[in-house]
C-alpha cells in the first residue's frame, strides 16, 4: 500500500513519506467535527459548574462556528501567497493553544475567548488540508484521498457526540478539551516534518489585501459556485438532523442517552461506506447520473421521514441513514470536481469550499430548531425541501451553458 500511495505524490515528502502525509491529512479532518461536537453532551454540565445559563454556554459553540468559517477565509487565501506549510503550522499552534486554553477555563466568559482562538486555528487546518491534497497529489488519484478525509467530516458530526458521551463517562468536560489538545499536538508533530508543496512561482504575489480578494475571484467562477451550492444543500438535513438528534431519540422515542448514542453510532458506522459505493459503480454509471440519482434519493427520504419516520427510531434512523449515505456518496467526487474548477488559487477555493458547507450546516441547524409539528417531521421537511432544491438546481445547471470540468467536459472525474 506504501508503494502504491507514494507513486500518485506529485510533491515529494522525504521526511514524512507519502504514508505519513495521509496520516496528517486523516488527523487533521478529524479536528473539525470533533472540536464541533465533541463536547456537547457536557453543555449542561458547563451550565451548572460555570453557574450561568445553557444559552451562555451555547455561546461556545455559535462562536466557535462564526470563526472558524473566518478562519476559512483569512487563511485559505494566505496559503496560496505564503505557503501551505506556514499557514498550516500557524493555525495549529492557535488550535493546540485554544484547546488547552478551553480545559483550563476558568470562567464562562474565558472559555469562549479560548474556543475563537480554538476555531481560527481549526479553520486553517481544514481550508489548507484541503489546498495540499490539491498540491500533493495526481489528479486521477485524488478522488481517493479525498474519499478518506470526506467521509470524516460526514461521519465526525455523527460519531463527536458519543464519543464525548464515553468521555463523560469516565471525567468531566474539561477531558473533551485536553483530548483535543493532544490531537492538535500530534498533528502539529507531523506538520514540522510536512514539507511545502506550493511552489514559490505558484504564489500569488499581490498584496495581502488583494491575496484575500482572491476569494471573490473565484467565487465569480459560475460552475464552481453553482456545483458548490447545489452539493452544499445536504448539509442543510443532516446537520438538522445532528441539532435536534438528542430530543428526537431521548424525548420523543423515549430511548435513553444510552439508545440516542447508540442509533447516533450506527448512523455514522454505517455513512462511511459512502465512499466506497461511489468507487464501485464509478465504472459503470457517469457522475451526470449518479449525482442525480444520490439528490433524487435524498429528497425521497426525506418525504419519507415526514410520513413514517415518526412511527419509530428504527424506522426514523434507517431513512436518515439512506439520506446520509448519499451524500457520503457524492462528497469525495464533488470537492474532486470543485478543486478541478481553478487551476490557481486552490487555497482560496478550499476556503470557500468549506466555509459555505459550514455556513449551510449552520443554517440548518436554526432551522430544525424551528416549531415544527415534531422535530421528526421538521428533519425530514428539511430534507426533502433542500434536497428538492438541489436537485432543481443539478438539472438546470446541466442544461446551462455554464462550463464544469470534470462533468461538461471528458475530463474523468474517477480514476476508476
Amino acid at each position: 500500500m506504501t508503494r502504491t500511495i507514494s507513486t500518485w505524490l506529485v510533491k515529494p515528502q522525504p521526511r514524512l513519506g507519502a504514508v505519513g502525509l495521509l496520516i496528517l491529512l486523516v488527523i487533521s479532518s478529524v479536528i473539525t467535527p470533533l472540536s464541533l461536537d465533541m463536547y456537547t453532551p457536557a453543555v449542561p454540565h458547563m451550565a451548572e459548574y460555570f453557574g450561568t445559563d445553557t444559552g451562555m454556554v451555547n455561546m461556545t459553540l455559535v462562536g466557535y462556528y462564526f470563526f472558524f468559517a473566518l478562519g476559512m477565509l483569512v487563511f485559505g487565501p494566505m496559503s496560496d501567497k505564503f505557503g501551505r506549510r506556514p499557514v498550516l503550522l500557524l493555525g495549529i499552534a492557535l488550535y493546540v493553544a485554544g484547546s488547552a486554553a478551553c480545559a483550563a477555563s476558568i470562567s464562562i466568559e474565558f472559555l469562549i475567548a479560548a474556543r475563537i482562538v480554538e476555531a481560527l486555528g481549526a479553520g486553517s487546518i481544514s481550508a489548507v488540508c484541503t489546498a495540499a491534497v490539491k498540491d500533493s497529489f495526481e489528479v486521477k488519484q485524488r478522488e481517493r484521498i479525498l474519499s478518506i478525509i470526506q467521509v470524516l467530516f460526514v461521519v465526525g458530526p455523527a460519531a463527536a457526540p458519543v464519543i464525548g458521551a464515553g468521555v463523560l463517562a469516565v471525567a468531566d468536560w474539561r477531558m473533551t478539551f485536553w483530548i483535543l489538545t493532544i490531537v492538535g499536538a500530534l498533528c502539529l508533530v507531523l506538520a514540522v516534518l510536512f514539507e511545502e508543496t506550493l511552489d514559490a512561482g505558484d504564489r500569488y504575489t499581490g498584496g495581502l489585501a488583494h491575496t484575500i480578494g482572491q476569494l471573490a475571484v473565484v467565487g465569480r467562477n459560475p460552475g464552481f459556485m453553482t456545483f458548490l451550492l447545489i452539493t452544499s444543500l445536504f448539509e442543510v438535513g443532516f446537520m438538522g438532523y445532528i441539532a435536534v438528534g438528542s430530543y428526537i431519540y431521548v424525548d420523543y422515542f423515549g430511548v435513553g442517552e444510552a439508545g440516542y448514542s447508540a442509533f447516533f453510532a450506527v448512523a455514522a458506522i454505517v455513512t462511511a461506506a459512502g465512499p466506497l459505493i461511489w468507487i464501485a459503480v464509478s465504472r459503470r454509471i457517469s457522475v451526470r447520473r449518479f449525482t442525480t440519482v444520490m439528490i433524487a434519493l435524498a429528497a425521497c427520504t426525506g418525504v419519507a421521514e415526514m410520513l413514517i419516520g415518526g412511527s419509530n427510531p428504527f424506522v426514523f434512523c434507517g431513512i436518515f441513514i439512506v439520506f446520509a449515505l448519499a451524500e457520503s456518496c457524492t462528497r469525495p467526487y464533488s470537492m474532486n470536481i470543485l478543486l478541478e474548477q481553478n487551476a490557481h488559487d486552490a487555497g482560496s477555493a478550499s476556503a470557500l469550499m468549506n466555509c459555505i458547507r459550514t455556513c449551510i450546516g449552520s443554517f440548518g441547524m436554526v432551522l430544525a430548531a424551528l416549531p415544527w409539528p415534531t422535530y421528526v417531521f421538521g428533519v425530514g421537511a428539511l430534507m426533502a425541501g433542500f434536497m428538492l432544491v438541489s436537485l432543481i438546481g443539478w438539472v438546470a445547471l446541466l442544461r446551462s451553458h455554464i462550463p464544469l470540468v470534470c462533468v461538461k467536459d471528458d475530463t474523468p472525474v474517477s480514476p476508476l
